[in-house]
């Protein structure tokens, strides 16, 4: 997991990190991060240090480490789902994602594990591709269950000279299996920069097109030939979901971040692609 540059690592557990906001609140977490941390064994007569992640949208992450103890990855959720869902806990169990390994209510202390954020680039990469649709097939068959919110911040890449490994993160809006819904979520989110300052700003020329959509369809069913009647079946619910897609990820803009601009304008963008999209069907 990649640290951002642009904060140093935070030396007492009372940062603001913890929480920006009330003092109080602030306090408590730190509190209760420094008992989980001893009962985890953590020594903590050395500095801790704490270090943004480049990782989901909603959530903040950090790499918490002190001397020779750590990392671990501090998952502070943010005002959508956080432990509520029982989907995210089905599909952990089912040994999915990071190792969940102490829960703090308003977040989790989660194994680290190595690697760095999937990229827009990476959509190019047939091997990075033929990774993801595996694993995804696999998070479908194994776990019953689906991401939904299958977008680059929450696709883990270890790149390796022979072949990627990946890791799918954060269940927290999982829910009933529907594969061509995962699927179209992901189609959308090539459109997506998400290291960019506009990242609410969708490129619709990277949209994939119907060969591309063909072969990553094509991955996740094991089907070697992209023109199957099966690969045109699965693709076909899978645009029709297109629909589905927008509206959800506008309703949860509107109804968790109301007040923030650049969420505001990613609702309004995704309601101009869901616009053209009703106008195609």
């Amino acid at each position: 997991m990649e640290e951002v540059s642009r904060r140093k690592a935070a030396r007492i557990i009372g940062d603001s990190y913890l929480y920006e906001g009330e003092e109080e609140i602030r306090k408590s977490r730190s509190q209760a991060l420094t008992l989980a941390l001893s009962d985890l064994g953590w020594n903590l007569t050395e500095p801790l240090h704490i270090e943004s992640c480049t990782l989901g949208l909603s959530n903040r992450n950090y790499k918490l480490f002190c001397g020779d103890y750590g990392p671990l990855l501090l998952r502070i959720f943010g005002p959508t789902v956080g432990e509520s869902n029982p989907d995210e806990r089905h599909i952990q169990d089912c040994g999915f994602g990071a190792q969940v390994v102490q829960r703090l209510g308003w977040g989790r202390l989660e194994a680290w594990l190595p690697g760095r954020s999937m990229r827009r680039d990476d959509c190019d990469n047939s091997s990075v591709l033929a990774v993801l649709a595996n694993e995804l097939r696999r998070l479908h068959s194994e776990a019953n269950r689906n991401h939904n919110d299958l977008n680059f911040t929450n696709v883990l890449i270890s790149d390796s000279d022979e072949s990627p490994t990946l890791h799918l993160l954060d269940f927290e809006y999982a829910g009933p299996l529907d594969p061509p819904f995962d699927v179209a979520n992901f189609f959308c989110e090539w459109m997506y920069d998400y290291e960019s300052p506009r990242w609410f700003d969708p490129d619709s020329t990277r949209f994939p097109s119907d060969a591309q959509a063909r072969s990553f369809v094509a991955l996740y069913l094991g089907i070697s030939d992209c023109n199957d009647s099966e690969v045109s079946a699965f693709l076909k619910e899978v645009r029709e979901r297109i629909t589905q897609v927008h509206i959800f990820w506008i309703d949860w803009a509107l109804k968790n971040f109301s007040d923030l601009d650049d969420y505001i304008k990613y609702a309004e963008q995704r309601q101009n692609l869901l616009s053209r999209n009703l106008n195609l069907s």
